[in-house]
């Protein structure tokens, strides 16, 4: 069977600062055209504390002799991420589970910290039905929800390795929101020439000042209530479980400077205890258009990524 079982999932929240959710009304559904050739698709809802339920679909390709890959893509992870990796993963053994919400999983709370609950809340459903490794991939704001599950949500314990594409872009959301501007963060890759790149949200304000309930740079920048609140919603801060010892993490950051996703992914990566690694990308087309991007060595960042997720996505 290519799909994975079906249960419904009950909150383990054993290692979290936060409480999971719950996953149910779970139905196979015909795959939406936006998905995979051969995906198995379902739809239901996720529950979590102080939150309006919200839908999700998935998909799953493939046989997960190897393991299983949850992908979580940009924005508001309401369209399909991963596609570029799918026949890579699945020809490799790989389970590739695919994730579409209904509506923004960091909205209309007004709190990215406890919005989060909604994709930590799907990390674990999935990781209770694989019996081998287990691993995530997330693009941008997708990338910010896993930050978010393994320093918030006790999922780094489930989770065999991570690739973190172009963020996460919540690691400090109150500097991103400053005015005048936060100062820019020199990125010192472990591959790569350092590179300078702005944390603040230049592009992003609008959807942040949505997701937060703050006012987010322009005209004026945070208030002081506002830079607060946005402090509280961010990954790192006091209390983040920031120590991955049976995770390996891998980041991978466009070094065009052109939006605060490498500035962010820095931040963050300077606080985890454990190591980890980051590959700046030249060429990437636009902000984050890791697609076109290559490593230092050359080698296409679609290739790259994918050979090291395939090695690493071992179980531990």
């Amino acid at each position: 069977m290519k799909v994975l079982m079906v249960l419904l999932a009950l909150s383990v929240p054993a290692f979290a600062q936060h409480t999971l959710g719950e996953v149910s009304n779970v139905a196979a559904i015909s795959c939406p055209s936006n998905f995979p050739a051969g995906a198995d698709c379902s739809s239901a809802a996720v529950s979590c504390p102080k939150l309006a339920d919200i839908g999700v679909i998935w998909g799953v390709t493939g046989t997960p002799t190897a393991g299983t890959i949850i992908y979580f893509s940009g924005g508001g992870g309401t369209s399909v991420g991963g596609d570029e990796y799918a026949r890579t993963y699945t020809s490799a053994g790989f389970s590739l589970v695919q994730i579409t919400f209904d509506s923004d999983w960091e909205a209309p709370d007004g709190n990215l910290l406890t919005s989060a609950c909604r994709p930590s809340t799907l990390v674990d459903y999935f990781h209770r039905q694989t019996t081998g490794a287990y691993c995530a991939q997330g693009d941008s704001a997708g990338s910010g929800a896993i930050g978010y599950g393994i320093a918030w949500y006790g999922l780094a314990p489930e989770l065999d390795n991570v690739e973190f594409i172009v963020g996460p872009v919540f690691s400090d959301v109150a500097t991103g929101c400053k005015v005048p501007h936060s100062p820019a963060v020199k990125v010192i890759p472990t591959d790569g020439i350092p590179f300078m790149d702005n944390p603040w949200y230049n592009l992003e304000w609008r959807s942040v000042s949505s997701w937060t309930n703050t006012a987010c740079l322009p005209p004026n920048g945070s208030s002081p209530a506002d830079l607060t609140k946005e402090s509280a919603q961010s990954i790192i801060q006091s209390g983040a479980t920031l120590s991955y010892p049976n995770s390996s993490i891998a980041a991978w950051d466009c070094n065009n400077g052109l939006n605060p996703s490498a500035a962010q992914s820095y931040l963050f990566l300077q606080q985890v205890t454990t190591p980890w690694t980051l590959t700046a990308l030249s060429g990437c087309t636009g902000a984050e258009g890791v697609y076109t991007g290559v490593t230092p060595q050359g080698v296409s960042s679609t290739v790259a990524i994918s050979d090291h997720m395939i090695a690493h996505c071992v179980k531990k």
